[in-house]
């Protein structure tokens, strides 16, 4: 069976109903795809464009892809579709969490802003059904806020963005990168067989080599608000493009906290995961939905790794962002 067919197949098994046009959407040179907080995330395209991956953690192959054992936390269908499921194998202790983490933040260490690197780390080798776990880490590049109001501008980027949040987050910096996700270019696959490959052969227990960074159908806007205590909220824009009607199939570990939630009359999801491999802590929490407008589809993400936050402080920050 096709990965198209077995995707179509899984999704009309959903209790709810499958994005309209989906096995439309998903092109077989489409082998790449986004995990969304220690959850992969599967973006599908009509169009034949170079390859695009978003990750933050995962690259998945799609060989023998499945849903076996897994649950569906929430389903958005639209211009823009996204779906979450939780993967048993994203499940890790907690002591492997943090030298997932401190591995990934030595790597990421070593790179100047703009860089990308494939991480092989052979105590985490792992498959879901037959495709590898592939981990990588980004620095992006940060702008400082005045700047980053005017690349926003010019870019022709619409979405509210206010000096501040609660009364008490200020607008510092942003950057078209999340901190939750990593972008990688095409070779991404290719460069991680390599690194298994010689680290079967060497027994090292870490490997990492640089890639090009993945640019395609879907910009990625993130802005940073902090408070004197120095805890963060971030505001991230997905916003798709005006030809292309993406797909985002999101995998999560089994231990994520899934609610519903509504901002500004839309339905949004907030999610809690104690196992993040990034940011300033192994806490992350997340409120997100899909807005449409015309031709304009943004998936919004309300974010934190300040265990200061509060859920309804997120909440609170995400409405703000709607209300006219």
């Amino acid at each position: 069976m096709s990965i198209e067919q077995q995707l179509t197949k899984e999704f009309k098994h959903d209790s709810r109903r499958s994005p309209e046009g989906l096995n439309n959407r998903i092109t077989a040179e489409y082998r790449q795809q986004v995990m969304q907080q220690r959850g992969v995330s599967i973006m599908f395209r009509k169009r034949k464009t170079s390859v695009y991956l978003l990750t933050a953690l995962i690259v998945v192959m799609l060989c023998g892809f499945g849903y076996a054992g897994s649950r569906l936390l929430y389903s958005d269908e639209g211009r823009l579709s996204v779906s979450n499921r939780t993967e048993q194998q994203l499940q890790f202790k907690q002591e492997d969490v943090v030298k997932i983490r401190g591995e990934l933040e030595k790597v990421k260490a070593q790179l100047v802003p703009g860089e990308s690197a494939v991480v092989y780390l052979r105590d985490f080798d792992r498959t879901i059904g037959e495709s590898p776990i592939i981990y990588g880490i980004n620095n992006p590049v940060k702008v400082p806020a005045e700047e980053w109001r005017m690349l926003l501008q010019q870019q022709g980027v619409q979405e509210k963005l206010p000096e501040t949040l609660l009364g008490a987050y200020s607008l510092e910096e942003g950057m078209e990168a999340s901190p939750f996700q990593v972008a990688l270019g095409t070779g991404a696959d290719s460069i991680f067989d390599e690194l298994k490959t010689e680290g079967t052969a060497s027994g090292s227990e870490m490997l990492w080599r640089l890639t090009d960074t993945a640019n395609g159908f879907i910009d990625t806007y993130t802005s940073l608000y902090r408070n004197a205590a120095n805890d963060t909220i971030y505001v991230t824009w997905q916003i798709a493009g005006e030809d292309v009607n993406p797909a985002i199939l999101q995998l999560s570990p089994p231990g994520i906290t899934a609610e519903d939630a509504t901002i500004g009359g839309l339905t949004a999801h907030y999610l809690k995961n104690d196992q993040s491999l990034f940011g300033q802590s192994s806490i992350h929490q997340d409120v997100t939905w899909v807005s449409e407008a015309g031709d304009t589809a943004v998936a919004y993400h309300v974010q934190t790794d300040s265990a200061a936050v509060t859920k309804e402080q997120l909440i609170e920050a995400a409405e703000s962002l709607v209300q006219k």
